[in-house]
């Protein structure tokens, strides 16, 4: 049995007493018991429910509505049940992956926790992909775009992104819009390093499942990989120019930690950075690295990203070359509003809903 299997384990037998350290709340207005089961969710998995879905997108609201329905159907013909602890389930709705338990009230000595329904982690449903992590190129031959894997690590083209992706199909798309296309309207060739959405999930909020077949440390090494090899490789008068977007900052942030070198072949971008950004562009300046005009970017729709502006300011500082951008680091870290009350966890708190607080949102990473 994997550790985050024992741990699970551990923390589904001690819902309710004092060792639990957790915080449930209602669901949705919906799920205060008036109409079937109450049901609970703990609040730390706000940022991560945020991160996954868009509660007021088409998908959302059907994935809001199911998650609702448990009020009735939780632990039925759906559900699929833990062997060890027969008291806890999971289950998919739409995107999502449930895990939740079913506390019926028996009374025991220090247990405070109500009859209901109590969600106690998520995880992206996501489909596998036959595509694995790793470097890609995308070129226009023959009137179409073909995008095949780079086997010797090292980008050729002149544009690369870092996207993630249900497939690999997926993060092209959103990466050819970024790599653009020449004067006469013909795709711009570009290198894709690709992170399966599974990855990414894990990654930017430092989810580890055991049944993931990936690793955030492992892709990391890849890309550091490709970052040396393409250094190494590529004519100094020439390079390649990386745009990073959101939580694939968080894997650009992990590489560096395995490049012992110079990057000055090397030039970034960051847009909505779910990372240590001060961290990156530290270690990027000191490595020579060279920077867009715009070094980092927010588009201040992107929650999480502002709070990750704010909670790297507050951990650090940008070196002396970098003045302007740390100024425009804290303008964007002003917008946004760190939630830092902490509550007792072992109760559920009634007069404030989950789902409310997604929608309300503004952001909290954990490192």
């Amino acid at each position: 049995m994997s550790m985050v299997s024992i741990k699970r384990r551990q923390l589904a037998y001690k819902l309710g007493s004092k060792a639990d350290t957790r915080q449930f709340v209602p669901f949705s207005k919906t799920t205060n018991g008036d109409h079937g089961r109450k049901v609970f969710i703990d609040a730390a998995l706000a940022p991560l429910f945020a991160s996954l879905i868009d509660p007021n997108s088409a998908k959302g609201v059907q994935t809001i509505m199911k998650i609702e329905q448990l009020r009735a159907i939780a632990g039925g013909v759906t559900s699929n049940s833990n062997v060890n602890t027969p008291f806890e389930y999971m289950e998919n709705f739409v995107d999502l992956a449930l895990y939740y338990q079913i506390h019926n009230g028996v009374a025991e000595a220090g247990n405070s926790a109500v009859p209901g329904v109590y969600i106690t982690d998520i995880t992206f449903a996501g489909k596998e992909t036959r595509s694995p992590a790793g470097l890609y190129v995308s070129k226009f031959e023959r009137g179409q775009t073909q995008t095949s894997a780079v086997t010797n690590d090292i980008a050729t083209a002149d544009i690369g992104t870092i996207e993630s992706g249900r497939n690999l199909e997926a993060a092209s798309r959103k990466a050819s819009a970024i790599a653009g296309t020449d004067g006469w309207g013909v795709q711009n060739n570009f290198n894709l390093f690709y992170i399966p959405s599974m990855v990414i999930n894990e990654m930017g909020l430092w989810m580890t499942p055991s049944h993931r077949s990936y690793r955030p440390q492992e892709v990391a090494q890849l890309l550091a990989n490709t970052l040396v090899r393409t250094q190494e490789s590529r004519p100094t008068s020439n390079p390649i120019s990386w745009t990073i977007d959101s939580d694939g900052a968080k894997l650009l942030q992990l590489a560096l930690e395995n490049v012992s070198g110079i990057l000055d072949k090397h030039q970034f971008k960051l847009v909505d950075p779910v990372a240590d950004v001060v961290k990156i562009i530290n270690a990027l300046d000191r490595k020579g690295a060279k920077f867009d005009n715009s070094p980092v970017v927010y588009s201040g729709k992107n929650k999480r990203a502002l709070a990750s502006a704010a909670l790297s300011l507050k951990a650090g500082s940008l070196n002396r070359h970098q003045p302007t951008l740390e100024s425009t680091l804290r303008i964007q870290a002003a917008k946004s509003s760190l939630p830092c009350a902490q509550t007792s966890a072992n109760r559920t708190n009634g007069n404030l809903d989950f789902l409310t607080s997604v929608k309300s949102l503004s952001g909290a990473i954990l490192w």
